[in-house]
């Protein structure tokens, strides 16, 4: 009898063991072809409706191109693809000029329906509480919508310009700035879809970040640049600034570390730094406008798209910290933005 107990016992702990490893690879299969990897969005040219999406591994071995077509053709995506924004399993498009937001399975890329009611030149998103924030350029409004059956709810009125959005602390940042121009946030209480509070920084804001329940917020102009971090339960910024780092843009938060650009560098500070660095980690090739078009920060590694003009398709190059390139692809026509996957 306590041989049959030593068996069964045995048995049984056998069972939960292979049951446990079957847990723990389970948790490394891909959940899709496009897991594991970085979303590339390729703005396209306007009017021609040629925006498109590339993906590339993380370890930067497989890339493809235009990865919404080869799952969902014929259906094609829209006219510049402005922005991108995730909620569990879904990626929402932001398709600028066609005036829809695209919902896709964020790993096997597969359409799942498209958003149009309300979207007036849409621009950002973002998912909180499983409702969709989209800013909108021509209403000067954002629009919600539920996250789970794309059904529009309502709109939130600001009456200037709506452009980059965040969620934090249970509260939404609207930047009221584009193309270089605009110095205030606007706060949204997602409760009652009402403004609460509009904060007046510097000329020139560009980038927003919500990390670890603060709100970042880079300005760079002509003459300084500044970056401030608002305290999400006060609602009241504080800044450094810098007169010799003039223009800063493209800001991204990795890890502990800020990244900017200006002119072709390069920067990183830390979240609490005290001041702007002016040592460029690195510096890229100057090709005008079209250079750090495209720009972000993941893992360490620095990803920057160059729109080559829109005369032909973009180009991403991925760098070390300190400026090795790690990769150079061949892309969509105007890569704007780069979006961990994981």
């Amino acid at each position: 009898m306590k041989f049959k107990n030593l068996y069964l016992g045995i048995i049984a702990s056998a069972f939960l063991f292979a049951s446990c490893s079957n847990d723990d690879e389970n948790n490394d299969v891909p959940l899709g072809a496009y897991d594991n990897g970085v979303l590339i969005l390729n703005e396209g040219n306007f009017k021609d409706v040629n925006a498109s999406v590339s993906y590339l591994s993380n370890d930067l071995a497989t890339f493809q191109n235009d990865i919404f077509k080869v799952v969902n053709a014929p259906t094609i995506l829209g006219d510049v693809a402005q922005s991108l924004s995730f909620s569990n399993e879904k990626a929402f498009i932001v398709v600028n000029n066609s005036n829809e937001v695209e919902v896709v399975n964020r790993y096997t890329f597969k359409s799942l329906g498209t958003i149009t009611e309300k979207l007036e030149n849409p621009r950002y998103s973002v998912v909180l509480n499983d409702k969709l924030y989209v800013t909108n350029a021509i209403s000067k409004a954002v629009t919600i919508y539920d996250a789970k059956t794309y059904a529009y709810v309502a709109s939130i009125p600001l009456n200037k310009t709506a452009e980059k959005i965040v969620a934090a602390n249970g509260k939404l940042y609207v930047t009221n700035a584009s193309y270089g121009f605009g110095s205030e946030v606007t706060v949204i209480n997602p409760a009652t879809n009402t403004v609460t509070k509009t904060l007046t920084l510097e000329n020139g804001i560009n980038s927003i970040e919500a990390n670890n329940g603060n709100v970042y917020v880079l300005a760079g102009n002509d003459t300084k640049s500044k970056l401030f971090k608002i305290d999400t339960a006060t609602d009241t910024a504080t800044s450094i600034e810098s007169t010799t780092v003039k223009g800063a843009l493209n800001m991204d938060i990795d890890g502990d570390k800020i990244y900017y650009t200006q002119g072709t560098g390069v920067y990183a500070i830390g979240l609490t730094a005290t001041s702007f660095s002016d040592k460029a980690l690195f510096s890229v090739t100057d090709n005008s406008w079209s250079t750090f078009y495209g720009f972000g920060v993941i893992d360490g590694k620095i990803y920057s798209g160059d729109a080559n003009a829109f005369t032909k398709d973009g180009t991403v190059t991925v760098y070390t910290s300190t400026g090795t390139v790690l990769k150079t692809l061949t892309v969509g026509l105007g890569p704007n933005g780069f979006y961990s996957n994981n």
